[in-house]
């Protein structure tokens, strides 16, 4: 009985603020990762994350991947002062 209203609960949140109820899981599991391992490290691994995705999207795309991720980079990135 109290199993079925928190489900049904559950699912009227999900039906009515989709977005709400994503962010919120990831704020409660960043907070718990960051407790668990330290912000230095959780940063670490949200930019390691990043790069991964960064690559495995340049894989995706059609052609060749090292050329895709070339064009991305910037030609005169050496000579920013």
């Amino acid at each position: 009985m109290l199993k079925d209203s928190i489900a049904a609960f559950g699912q009227h949140l999900w039906e009515r603020h989709p977005g709400k109820c994503v962010c919120g899981t990831a704020g409660i599991l960043l907070g718990i990762c960051i407790l668990i391992f330290g912000f230095w490290n959780m940063l670490f691994i949200f930019f390691m994350g990043a790069v991964g995705l960064f690559v495995g999207m340049n894989v995706d795309r059609e052609g060749n991947t090292w050329q895709n991720i070339k064009d991305c980079i910037p030609r005169d990135i050496h000579r920013l002062r």
